[in-house]
């Protein structure tokens, strides 16, 4: 098992390059031969100096990565059944997840030294090496008829049995070492994993016995001060248990390679490297926002579509949105071409803004009356305003140039409840992406520059984003906003977003609002709900 202590941390703008910006996980560096954990982007304020902080990042970062492959293979598994859509490749080094176009999008190493301890807890093997079949020393009168084709026959009708394999079950009150020293490096990872509720009892059992035998009372593994320590005595006692054990079965091997991957996999060096993470973290970025949204209340009853397991999905039903139910604007037909076109925002909500109209109350000294100004707007999408402001003749026709006149109080007084029921806040249709980058892409940006591959990625966000936002304009009618949700890292958990007020004047000119989610909010929320 690695150190956390003398890994080199990769955060920083400068310490990435172009082909690794989507990379999450350990990985070797392969000029100084040192580990590298390399944190997603946006964790510039990550304390690694901090031994407590890194491992519990470690550890939730794992867990991440597990939740997403099992969500990632159900989702695929479901797909299989009727579509050729994508799929999972896998070997003994990860998963390659693949496109229609059998692209490789995603690859995730797997970290044998955790992998195989969780994957390896077994009752059954834990029990058939517990118990041990010997030769027994007393005879069983009546089997003894099983064994007359071995008899010695002697005279005066007398025979005699060397031996009888009859077998008794003993069990040992210390179990065999091999197992001790496997349930206490299990229960150890699994309390990291702060997932104690699925930890067997007779795993603790076995851990307990493992201390009792090699360590002080209630010494732990992952802990600062004496990590390195207890490493050295988990590696020495499981030479002394390969030394010491002669019966060695198939189950003793399984729990062997086990404990050896954990103590010594930084060892196993392949051609390319130690190497665990996900080479494209933006889908998993993804994954947790949208996890998030389509999950929690607030966000829920707001949703209209999200991109959700490859296709576009239209949620809650809105009738304050004019043709929402008869118009998806996200379906376009070019020119005279029969297919259809279809736009694959990752999140579209109904939010309310400020009113399109405006009521403003005008005081006439002379007779204590109001005046009602009425946008055009407000009529064009709401007939039933319109219907019910025709009521009143003292009020010219929308579009009517005209000085302000009067209604008397009890006429606003039914107007103004007519408005409120029919407008309420009027809505606003917010439409969001989820980007996998960090604020100095936005910063830097400039619509006439290229990357290495020849593209402008947030050039073309831009241009996609903006045409989401004009296609709902022209068949809903609703004013629009925009936003990118972009990673960073923050210990403050009651802080969901914030807003960067960018100072680039292309992305000012754009309208389109970078905002910071919190990362560490997202991942407990990923963990704790999503089901593995």
């Amino acid at each position: 098992m690695f150190d956390l202590a003398n890994i080199d941390f990769i955060k920083t703008d400068r310490d990435r390059g172009y082909s690794t910006y989507s990379f999450v996980g350990l990985q070797r560096n392969s000029q100084t031969g040192k580990l590298e954990f390399w944190l997603p982007l946006g964790f510039d304020e990550f304390d690694h100096t901090d031994f407590n902080q890194v491992k519990s990042f470690f550890f939730r970062i794992y867990r991440t990565f597990r939740i997403y492959l099992q969500r990632k293979q159900d989702r695929i598994f479901r797909e299989a059944q009727s579509t050729d859509r994508d799929g999972i490749i896998e070997n003994e080094d990860g998963f390659s997840f693949t496109n229609e176009n059998n692209d490789q999008v995603v690859f995730y190493g797997k970290l044998n030294a955790l992998d195989k301890i969780l994957e390896g807890y077994d009752e059954l093997r834990i029990t058939s090496l517990e118990k041990k079949q010997l030769k027994s020393d007393k005879i069983d009168y009546s089997q003894i008829h099983r064994y007359m084709h071995q008899a010695i026959y002697l005279d005066k009708d007398v025979i005699y049995i060397d031996e009888m394999n009859v077998s008794k079950s003993i069990l040992f009150n210390n179990s065999p070492p091999i197992l001790q020293i496997f349930c206490f490096i299990y229960t150890e990872i699994k309390k990291e994993l702060e997932d104690l509720e699925n930890i067997p009892k007779r795993a603790f059992e076995l851990a307990d016995q493992y201390r009792d035998n090699y360590l002080q009372p209630g010494s732990s593994l992952f802990v600062e001060n004496s990590f390195t320590d207890t490493l050295n005595i988990l590696r020495q006692s499981l030479d002394a248990i390969d030394m010491t054990t002669t019966y060695k079965d198939e189950n003793y091997w399984h729990f062997f390679e086990a404990v050896e991957s954990f103590l010594y996999g930084e060892k196993q060096n392949d051609t390319e490297g130690f190497y665990w993470g996900f080479s494209s973290f933006y889908d998993i970025w993804e994954d947790m926002c949208q996890f998030y949204v389509l999950n929690t209340p607030e966000y829920k009853k707001q949703v209209l579509f999200a991109d959700s397991e490859g296709s576009l999905k239209k949620y809650n039903s809105n009738n304050e949105i004019p043709n929402y139910s008869s118009i998806n604007p996200f379906e376009l037909s070019l020119n005279k071409f029969s297919k259809t076109r279809k736009l694959r925002p990752d999140l579209v909500l109904s939010q309310p803004s400020k009113r399109y109209c405006t009521v403003r109350r005008i005081q006439n000294e002379e007779d204590e009356k109001f005046a009602v100004y009425l946008t055009r707007r407000i009529f064009q999408q709401y007939p039933k305003i319109k219907e019910e402001f025709s009521r009143y003749p003292s009020i010219p026709s929308p579009g009517v140039s005209f000085k302000p006149k009067v209604m008397s109080k009890s006429e606003l007084k039914k107007f103004q409840e007519t408005l409120n029921k029919v407008v309420k806040e009027a809505p606003q249709v917010q439409v969001i992406d989820y980007k996998y980058m960090k604020i100095q892409d936005y910063e830097r940006y400039s619509p006439n520059s290229i990357n290495a591959d020849g593209v402008n990625k947030v050039k073309d966000d831009i241009q996609k984003q903006l045409i989401y936002e004009w296609s709902i304009q022209q068949n809903w009618k609703c004013k629009t906003k925009s936003e990118f949700w972009i990673p960073y890292f923050s210990s403050n958990q009651s802080k969901f977003d914030e807003i960067y007020q960018i100072q680039n004047p292309e992305i000012k000119k754009t309208e389109i609002k970078i905002v910071k989610i919190n990362f560490n909010i997202l991942q407990e929320f990923y963990i704790n709900n999503a089901l593995f």
